[in-house]
């Protein structure tokens, strides 16, 4: 099954929840509309990473919700498949991509962005770049 955008809004709230977080009126509703409530969060994270890594989700837009979506779920079992999409990105460069994915990877405590990081919004693309490259050439 391939999601929207509104499911993965949803699956993301899904996630939250079931991390112990109290949802709002919006992001229960949210959920309830999406047609997701009845899975349980590990059905809807191996559906997205099935649709991850068959090729499903071919629109770069699409996959930068769904990693959004799976870095919710703050499970450090998903290190290796973030490192192996990064990888994918970084190759395609794809930057919005890859700066989903680093997100997901800090948030993972992967040392991904440069502590002595300097910079403005004008070249931060070309930093997260960089630091990309840094973190796959360490693996």
């Amino acid at each position: 099954m391939k999601l929207t955008n509104d499911q993965f809004e949803a699956s993301a709230y899904i996630f939250e929840k079931a991390n112990g977080n109290k949802k709002t009126e919006y992001e229960e509703e949210l959920i309830a509309e999406s047609g997701l409530a009845e899975l349980k969060p590990n059905e809807l994270k191996i559906q997205i990473i099935n649709g991850l890594n068959s090729g499903l989700y071919s629109d770069s837009n699409e996959r930068i919700s769904a990693y959004w979506t799976l870095s919710k779920i703050h499970d450090t079992n998903l290190i290796h498949d973030f490192r192996k999409w990064l990888k994918t990105e970084f190759e395609n460069q794809e930057p919005l991509a890859v700066y989903q994915l680093m997100i997901a990877l800090g948030n993972l405590e992967e040392p991904i962005f440069n502590k002595n990081r300097t910079g403005s919004a004008f070249n931060e693309t070309e930093l997260n770049l960089r630091d990309a490259e840094n973190y796959l050439k360490s693996l």
